[in-house]
């Protein structure tokens, strides 16, 4: 279990326990569309035959795989569908156990192990799902109707990752990021903040590039005292989150375009992702710009209660316990509320501004 809960026994300092527990509820985020019942559209594809009776005899040939016989019936759109689900429900499995390991791990400070398992999710996996937000089907022909790993392997020079990066931002409506910042904490090898320069000292005990040279009289991480932790722990608690928040908002795009977004549960996951950012940054004591921050959302998503026609405001204790639980609660009855379609119409507003300075 990720959640570090109020007095349990962990070597991570009380300080980074509500960054690790924002981490661990954007873990759930991403791990929910493998379990919950309300994703399992994206665990099946129904291909109707109609009266394509040759598409029907090539699915009852044994022979043929289920892929090719799409490709053979000329159904190009199914195969993209029943592609796409499967990748990127096969990388969110895998992803998220590097991901689960990684946030475990660094709670005990075995921060080298910890740095390791970053690499593979948001440098190489995070990019395959980045594609297929970007241009699906480019992808799919690469991956399938060409099929060469060299074509799509993430670590290709032929794959501008900066431009990917920025064209998956046109797609998302991502408040208090920029492409330039998500390039920076993967890719850029002059920047300590990035994985890229801290996951190469975690798996090399000597590195040899002039960004990130190992030191004289040095091994990569196997000295590290314990104020080398104590820097860990606050690199690693500043990007992860980041990262998480962003990843999350990827693999959500790609989903709600494949299926229903019954009760703006996409606006839902990110209106939680983003409170826990105001929460973290409240809680760093940047009073100024996090007040601004409730306040803006407060005025926006004034609510009445359908029980008790209690006009809500909600205050920075509302926004915790939406954070923990995904719902808000009359200030005035206690009985749950449901935000109005104007309510959604103005988070949407929000989540296509950076927060206010």
């Amino acid at each position: 279990m990720l959640i570090i809960e109020k007095n349990a026994k962990t070597k991570l300092p009380k300080d980074y326990h509500f960054v690790n527990n924002m981490c661990a509820y954007i873990y759930d985020h991403i791990t929910e569309i493998l379990a919950d019942p309300y994703f399992s559209e994206m665990r099946a594809t129904t291909i109707r035959f109609e009266e394509d009776e040759n598409l029907k005899k090539l699915f009852e040939n044994s022979d043929i795989h289920a892929l090719d016989a799409l490709k053979l019936g000329n159904r190009h759109g199914d195969l993209e569908i029943v592609l796409v689900k499967h990748i990127v429900m096969s990388i969110i499995s895998d992803m998220s156990n590097f991901i689960y390991e990684s946030i475990h791990i660094a709670q005990k400070g075995k921060m080298s192990v910890a740095y390791a398992l970053t690499r593979k999710p948001f440098t190489d996996q995070l990019l395959i799902l980045e594609q297929i937000l970007v241009d699906r089907k480019d992808f799919i022909d690469r991956f399938f109707h060409k099929g060469n790993p060299n074509e799509y392997d993430p670590s290709s020079s032929k794959i501008d990752k900066r431009e990917i990066i920025n064209k998956a931002f046109l797609k998302l409506t991502l408040t208090g990021f920029s492409p330039e910042l998500i390039y920076e904490l993967r890719y850029d090898k002059s920047s300590k903040m990035s994985i890229n320069w801290v996951s190469n000292h975690a798996l090399h005990i000597v590195t040899n590039d002039k960004n990130y040279r190992t030191e004289d009289q040095n091994l990569n991480f196997v000295f590290s005292k314990e104020e080398d932790i104590q820097s860990y722990w606050s690199h690693y608690f500043t990007t992860i989150p980041m990262l998480l928040t962003y990843t999350s908002s990827v693999i959500d795009k790609i989903v709600f375009e494949i299926i229903p977004n019954n009760g703006n549960r996409q606006e839902l996951k990110q209106l939680q992702r983003l409170t826990g950012l105001m929460i973290l940054l409240d809680s760093k004591g940047k009073d100024k710009s996090s007040n601004a921050i409730f306040k803006q959302f407060s005025n926006l998503l004034i609510t009445e209660c359908l029980i008790c026609k209690h006009k809500n405001k909600f205050r920075k204790e509302d926004f915790r316990l939406f954070f923990y639980q995904r719902l808000f609660l009359c200030g005035k009855c206690y009985n749950p509320i449901q935000l109005t379609s104007n309510s959604f119409d103005n988070l949407n507003k929000i989540f296509k501004n950076d927060f206010p300075e």
